[in-house]
């Protein structure tokens, strides 16, 4: 199946002043009488005086005047606003319109100043039709995202258009403590942040409980005891034809996921993709001939299967590796499969332990660097991912599926951790970090090169391990023009 189905204030009102002015009455005119030469009291109604109106307009104006200065005075200090509603167009990806008007509602409602407008996007052709959208900042077109969702190995792809996370943000939501150690690898450059995770995901371990009981052996801890435990539980027809599939390792077209597996393999290897040298060259080989022994060794997997996501909702698969996303897939296709979840497996190091080291792919929520409305954004993403936010959100998802996207947050993982196939994921994520082999994300840009010359290295070694060098030499050289076009560091 394809996994890409799956009020305004108004401003103050000036009111007109007109000074009361004291009609003069009629005066009858004086007649001139003789009037004693002495007077002993003064007149008891002295002569008015002309009313002086100009000085009186003079006197209104300025009192006007200082009225509206103490007015604008009092709202200044009081934080209220004479500005017009701002809007913020917000691109997501996967959550319903039905879960994030509700949550944008409540945040409106807090903050009726800021109207949001959220659309949902199709995972097809969406990092080029973002990219060519938010080009059009400053233009006529009011469809610009403020915010948006992209991948976290998209950063490269837009770099020139992600605004640093301001540092009253960063302590605002705790992001340096309470989130994930995966992000202060992922997600920052020079030292800041250029987004905001909403969610965490990475590669684990499916099982199929069923296939491991019968067959009596354990979840694999190692990469060993992976290409052991799947050797035992495969099976075959008499011709040969694979019936039972241990693992779905080995070739790239019917194995989902296939290169963030071997991302995962090269960060437990060691290797450095920054200094391609003999030494993390052969580390790479080492890496890649090991994949497709399941294949070429061990044939247990075969170009004759479907792909692994389907062959293990059918039961006919141990081992599979996926996302967590995958759970809703494997549910929809097969309600009844018995699986279960566990760390992937790891390395075994010179002092007999083993690495702790995994993979995260995962979306977070960037601000455009060339919005006007950037402070607004900022303090809606701040409400998203408090521990209100994250939860309402959750609560909201879990209504249309059976659970929500995992909490970014150390300090929420109590909360979802007693779900058996949500903790694996909660385990691995302070010890994981993303790369440029991140599957499922549809972007024609750094993901996809790395991908395509990878998965040349492995066919080429799958079908002509003897030209092995040459197969090396070309993924050295598409590694590093990748990473010049896109000025990678790995």
């Amino acid at each position: 199946m394809n996994p890409e189905e799956i009020i305004s204030p108004l401003p103050p009102r000036r009111v007109p002043f007109e000074p009361e002015i004291e009609e003069e009455q009629n005066q009858t005119p004086s007649v001139t009488t003789e009037v004693a030469p002495e007077i002993q009291n003064p007149p008891q109604n002295p002569p008015k005086t002309k009313p002086n109106f100009k000085k009186i307009g003079i006197i209104a104006g300025i009192a006007i005047a200082a009225l509206i200065i103490i007015i604008l005075i009092v709202k200044a200090l009081t934080g209220t606003k004479t500005s017009k509603v701002v809007t913020l167009n917000y691109w997501g990806l996967w959550e319903e319109e039905s879960v994030m008007n509700g949550i944008i509602a409540e945040y409106e409602s807090k903050t009726p100043n800021v109207k949001i407008i959220y659309k949902r996007n199709q995972i097809s052709d969406y990092e080029t039709r973002l990219k060519n959208r938010l080009a059009k900042t400053g233009t006529v077109t009011t469809d610009v995202p403020d915010i948006f969702r992209i991948h976290n190995s998209w950063i490269p792809m837009f770099s020139d258009n992600l605004a640093p996370v301001p540092a009253e943000t960063v302590t605002t939501l705790s992001l340096a403590n309470d989130f994930f150690d995966n992000y202060k690898k992922d997600l920052k450059v020079n030292e800041n942040y250029m987004g905001i995770p909403l969610m965490y995901d990475g590669l684990a371990l499916f099982y199929n409980k069923d296939l491991l009981s019968a067959a009596g052996v354990e979840v694999p801890k190692s990469w060993w005891d992976l290409e052991t435990a799947a050797n035992k539980i495969t099976k075959k027809s008499a011709e040969g034809k694979i019936e039972v599939a241990g693992a779905a390792l080995g070739l790239v077209d019917n194995v989902d996921h296939w290169s963030d597996i071997v991302g995962l393999m090269m960060k437990q290897n060691g290797v450095n993709l920054n200094n391609l040298d003999t030494a993390n060259l052969k580390k790479v080989k080492d890496v890649l001939t090991f994949y497709t022994l399941f294949n070429t060794k061990d044939k247990m997997w075969d170009a004759t299967l479907p792909n692994s996501t389907q062959m293990f909702a059918s039961g006919k698969l141990a081992f599979y590796f996926g996302p967590s996303w995958r759970i809703f897939n494997l549910q929809d296709l097969n309600p009844n499969l018995n699986f279960g979840v566990a760390a992937a497996p790891q390395l075994p190091t010179s002092d007999n332990k083993l690495t702790n080291i995994n993979w995260s792919t995962y979306w977070f929520e960037g601000v455009n660097k060339d919005s006007k409305n950037q402070a607004e954004a900022w303090k809606f993403l701040e409400f998203l991912a408090s521990k209100e936010g994250l939860e309402k959100t959750y609560q909201a998802d879990s209504l249309i599926r059976p659970f929500g996207q995992i909490y970014p947050r150390k300090s929420m993982s109590d909360k979802i951790s007693t779900n058996e196939k949500i903790k694996p994921f909660i385990d691995m994520a302070d010890s994981s970090t993303g790369g440029y082999l991140s599957s499922f994300t549809d972007a024609g840009g750094v993901n996809a090169n790395m991908i395509k010359y990878f998965g040349d290295a492995v066919n080429g070694l799958v079908t002509n391990s003897s030209n092995s060098e040459e197969i090396m030499t070309t993924l050295q050289s598409g590694i590093n023009q990748t990473k010049q076009k896109y000025k990678l560091t790995f």
